[in-house]
């Protein structure tokens, strides 16, 4: 019988880029099942945060893994990544609230950086495939935070997402693993976001 096991732990970061670190509380798979082996940083949104957010608009994905010492194996996969953490952000945060191409008086700034790639590595795992399944898979780590217009910080999130070992693909493709641990951060901090708005606090309309 053939298992896969991805043996790949990605740590989240500190990189500096999030505008402060206060107040990060380590969250673990086993206190909330978002994949095994996924740990990440929170700053919890205050209730009523984003009561008076209408819109936000989410700045160009930084990208510094190579500074990290966790770099894409080439600039071409580097920008896939960014491309679809973007994409992800865009398509889960606008579930929330209407993601803008311009500032308002009400619109949130999304920040964002890839702080830390890890690619699987398809030779090794086809040269071990038939003795014990793909052992080397690939992961990403990202740096988030929400401010609000004026420039204070709502929400911090530094997320390690690993690839999943039923993903069986992207142990044979060098960065589709880091592409859907991309995915999977936004959807996180998205899941963090809904959590932290209580019922309660509808957001301002326009109108008032």
């Amino acid at each position: 019988m053939v298992l896969t096991c991805g043996c790949v732990q990605m740590h989240p970061t500190r990189s500096g880029y999030l505008s402060g670190y206060r107040g990060l509380d380590r969250i673990d798979s086993k206190y909330r099942v978002i994949g095994k082996g996924d740990a990440r940083l929170v700053r919890w949104a205050s209730a009523c945060d984003l009561q008076g957010i209408d819109s936000f608009f989410i700045e160009p994905v930084a990208w510094l893994a190579d500074d990290l010492g966790q770099p894409a194996s080439s600039s071409e996969r580097a920008a896939c990544i960014r491309e679809a953490f973007h994409e992800a952000l865009t398509d889960q945060l606008g579930t929330i609230r209407p993601i803008v191409d311009s500032r308002g008086p009400r619109t949130a700034v999304v920040r964002s950086a890839v702080t830390g790639i890890q690619e699987a590595k398809p030779l090794v795992n086809l040269a071990i495939l038939v003795f014990s399944g793909p052992l080397f898979n690939g992961g990403a780590v990202v740096e988030v935070e929400i401010t609000d217009p004026d420039g204070a910080q709502l929400a911090a999130e530094s997320v390690a997402v690993q690839g999943r070992d039923w993903e069986i693909i992207g142990f044979f493709h060098r960065h589709r693993h880091a592409e859907r641990s991309v995915g999977r951060a936004a959807s996180i901090l998205a899941d963090d976001l809904r959590d932290g708005e209580p019922q309660s606090c509808s957001p301002v309309s326009a109108a008032n």
